[in-house]
């Protein structure tokens, strides 16, 4: 087994390497910091193995492993070191032990070499630690960014969709006529309705989706039809000529729900139209059907 001597007739550094701890030192002694690519685990991993590094050195210099000329040379250069052959093997092998190279009648290492190897394996910790922060940082920001877009996405999906049922509700035409009476006292009755005079037959739209809870015969409307609403109000629609639903049914703002008709106490083709609240008083219907924006001329 053969193995090279320095001048000095010790034995030559075969330990680890210190690459990633300290640069070669170029014109005015500036750093070269190595940079860690990876995940932030990966680079904690790295951390821990320069951390060995430093230690691994650091023995080798207090034991005579690896002298002053030996760490200046190797602190200058990019080549991992490797282990001398074994009898009858093959040289090549990282050197993972540098204690075990040691030299006892190397000298010690004077405290500008401790101070360096200790300055360098400092610098890469604190290097390695910036960059974590700046990638947890910048990861922070992301999520954040990520949760601000989606807010705004969800914001704006809310809006869109208020505005178009908005737009469906205006839209509505309950029926196409004209006023014929009001909501108030009439001939010495109180009139709980809206009455709008339209040929036979003229479609009658529901103004907002509900449930059909009535569909038929009724004392002095003839025929009717009630749909009560998701807010508990209640629509009634008087005096018509045929019912499209049924009972239980649920329809849709601007479903046709029936047909303007003659039929019970009336004096003339209309809708008698009824607006119940979910207290259950009846209530003009005008304000109510203006307010919403449904249209009835």
């Amino acid at each position: 087994m053969s193995r090279h001597r320095s001048p000095s007739g010790r034995r030559a550094h075969h330990g680890f390497p210190l690459p990633a701890l300290a640069a070669g030192t170029g014109t005015g002694g500036a750093h070269r910091a190595t940079s860690l690519p990876g995940t932030p685990v990966t680079r904690i991993v790295a951390v821990v193995v320069a951390g060995g590094a430093v230690a691994a050195t650091a023995q080798a210099v207090h034991v005579g492993a690896l002298d002053v000329p030996g760490l200046t040379a190797m602190m200058s250069s990019d080549a991992a070191p490797t282990a001398p052959a074994a009898a009858g093997g093959v040289a090549g092998a990282p050197v993972t032990d540098v204690a075990a190279l040691a030299d006892p009648a190397a000298p010690a290492p004077t405290a500008d070499v401790l101070q360096l190897v200790a300055a360098r394996g400092a610098d890469l910790v604190a290097t390695t630690q910036q960059q974590l922060d700046a990638a947890q940082q910048a990861q922070q920001r992301a999520v954040q960014q990520a949760q601000e877009q989606a807010q705004r996405a969800a914001a704006a999906a809310q809006a869109e969709a208020a505005a178009k049922a908005a737009e469906a509700t205006r839209a509505v035409q309950i029926v196409t006529g004209r006023v014929s009476s009001g909501f108030g006292a009439r001939g010495g009755a109180m009139h709980a309705g809206l009455d709008i005079a339209a040929p036979i037959g003229t479609p009658i739209r529901v103004p907002l989706d509900g449930v059909v809870i009535s569909s038929g015969p009724a004392s002095g409307f003839g025929l009717w039809v009630r749909v009560r609403h998701d807010d508990g109000t209640i629509t009634v629609y008087g005096h018509i000529n045929r019912s499209l639903v049924s009972v239980g049914q649920h329809v849709s703002a601007g479903q046709q729900i029936a047909e303007v008709g003659n039929r019970g106490q009336s004096t003339g083709p209309h809708l008698h139209i009824e607006v119940v609240t979910p207290g259950g008083q009846k209530i003009n219907p005008k304000p109510w059907l203006d307010s919403h924006g449904f249209r009835y001329t």
